[in-house]
């Protein structure tokens, strides 16, 4: 069963690769005590999400750190979801995140007043479209109140974000042109494992690419010396291929390619960037063989009969 981070940590990655933009999510807890943090930071990667926590456990630190009126915990007291909400909301704006969530409650033995049991727990959430919060009763000792309370609060994080990314429109695919040079040395293709960090098409193989920000051959030179450290007196250009069309329907995205065919001159001088974590020189009719990104043995066939 894959764990509620990690879910998150996709949904996040799903999100980017449709729109272009990575959501910054943080927490300020009272209850929990950093533990929704420990669970979003166990993810590997998630520094290019995760920005921070504050741990407001007092009425103090909520009021002279976080941001909470005074008033709002005199009248609906610190485990409530005014106090949930009003958390969520400056935590949003004090660490400069798209999406904040937090918690207040009573993890017991002690602690319960009247109308306010042991094991009541307010998780609340605030993005540019909500602020809410949502309340739960919880029925173990303390060690498991809070352990369920973090659970909840990642289950709610994800819920947001699943309904986020079904409300971005999909109907007309997005066209985004690209730049696929292959690398040959001696008969044979370079083809690099993109790492868990990129955006799209996490882990399979590829050639060397990138978004075009000005022209492609220009655009080649540059993802080329960026991911493997050639430059243009490294290599010859031994043919660009007439661009190609891939559609991808779960990103609503046709890719324009624009293929390119380099001769490298000293392999041995490939150093790779954080976007790849393995790198093979192949025969090309190896390259089926392999999980590849969309359409790249079609790509290979433009530049290599």
């Amino acid at each position: 069963m894959t764990a509620l981070q990690d879910e998150i940590a996709q949904l996040l990655r799903e999100y980017q690769a449709k729109t272009g933009k990575l959501l910054k999510i943080g927490t300020v807890e009272s209850a929990t005590g950093g533990r929704i943090s420990d669970k979003i930071t166990n993810v590997p990667g998630s520094s290019d999400y995760y920005k921070g926590s504050i741990v407001s456990y007092s009425n103090e630190a909520k009021t002279e750190i976080v941001g909470v009126k005074k008033q709002t915990l005199k009248k609906h007291g610190a485990v409530s979801s005014e106090t949930a909400i009003e958390m969520a909301k400056a935590g949003r704006k004090l660490l400069k995140l798209d999406v904040c969530i937090s918690d207040t409650g009573i993890a017991g033995p002690t602690g319960a007043t009247p109308g306010k049991p042991v094991g009541l727990f307010y998780l609340g959430i605030s993005a540019k479209d909500t602020n809410m919060a949502k309340e739960h009763h919880f029925q173990g000792n303390r060690e498991q109140n809070k352990q369920k309370s973090t659970e909840m609060a990642l289950t709610l994080l994800k819920e947001y974000l699943q309904n986020r990314l079904s409300e971005v429109a999909d109907s007309t695919l997005e066209e985004k042109h690209v730049v696929t040079c292959f690398l040959e040395h001696g008969g044979k293709i370079l083809i690099l494992r993109r790492s868990s960090r990129v955006s799209t098409y996490r882990r399979r193989w590829a050639g060397v690419s990138g978004y075009i920000e000005t022209n492609d051959i220009d655009q080649a030179f540059t993802e080329i010396s960026e991911e493997t450290e050639l430059y243009k007196k490294d290599l010859k250009l031994l043919k660009q291929g007439k661009p190609l069309e891939i559609i991808d329907k779960n990103l609503s995205r046709k890719w324009i390619v624009h293929p390119f065919l380099f001769h490298v001159k000293a392999p041995e001088k490939i150093k790779t960037d954080w976007e790849h974590t393995e790198v093979k020189w192949i025969k090309p009719g190896q390259l089926k063989k392999y999980e590849t990104v969309p359409g790249l043995t079609k790509t290979l066939a433009r530049v290599i009969k």
